[in-house]
């Protein structure tokens, strides 16, 4: 199907989920989608390594239950995710591990995990550490945000992984999250350091992006 008739099929149904899960701002997200961001957009990330050593046993709130989901349970994820995001996780299903914070049998968040970079990163010269594990994206409901649902999730991916041996995790957070940045360099969510930041534009059919590796070590 034409993507510009692919958009306007699937608009609805994703406008409804965005609105449920995220608002005005979810709404606004998805048309840009199709709209503005057919034409131009830009973005700014920063790329953060946290040692999986020193991270803490974070709790999920009372009557949810964390854990991961096997291959076959990931269309209990359909409710929660845009015809976008669907892609992206079918894109990589093999390689991507996810966790899912669910209510009475219910998926009210989730996040995945891969051991190579998504997308955004896969153009740089980084490589990541044979003993890193990328954190990809991560999503909970609106009803369930400000209860400690994604610091669950971070931990008990983190807990995982660091079990089975790996060492660092990488992920990525919008530059102009402060909120997220604090909280990555925050010492209750494990030592971390700040890696690169990363800068995306697209205009038409030409995309640019940069990545300026961080100079200190600027551990916390």
């Amino acid at each position: 199907m034409n993507k510009y008739l692919r958009d306007i099929a699937t608009f609805p149904r994703d406008a409804r989920h965005a609105w449920r899960t995220d608002g005005a701002r979810g709404f606004w997200s998805e048309l840009a989608e199709r709209t503005v961001h057919r034409i131009a957009r830009s973005a700014l990330y920063d790329l953060y390594e946290r040692d999986l050593a020193t991270i803490k046993w974070v709790p999920p709130p009372d009557g949810l239950e964390v854990r991961m989901l096997a291959p076959d349970e990931h269309e209990k994820l359909g409710s929660l995710m845009t015809r976008r995001r669907r892609a992206q996780l079918a894109r990589g299903d093999a390689n991507r591990t996810v966790f899912a914070a669910l209510r009475d049998g219910v998926v009210v968040g989730y996040s995945w995990w891969t051991s190579t970079f998504d997308s955004a990163l896969d153009f740089s010269p980084l490589v990541l550490p044979a003993d890193a594990i990328f954190h990809g994206f991560v999503h909970v409901e609106r009803a369930e945000r400000h209860r400690g649902t994604a610091s669950a999730l971070f931990s008990t991916g983190e807990m995982y992984f660091h079990s089975r041996g790996t060492r660092v995790c990488w992920f990525l957070i919008k530059s102009n999250n402060v909120a997220g940045a604090r909280s990555a360099l925050g010492r209750s969510s494990g030592r971390s350091r700040h890696v690169a930041r990363l800068s995306y534009r697209r205009i038409l059919h030409r995309t640019m992006r940069t990545l300026s590796i961080a100079e200190g070590p600027e551990k916390q």
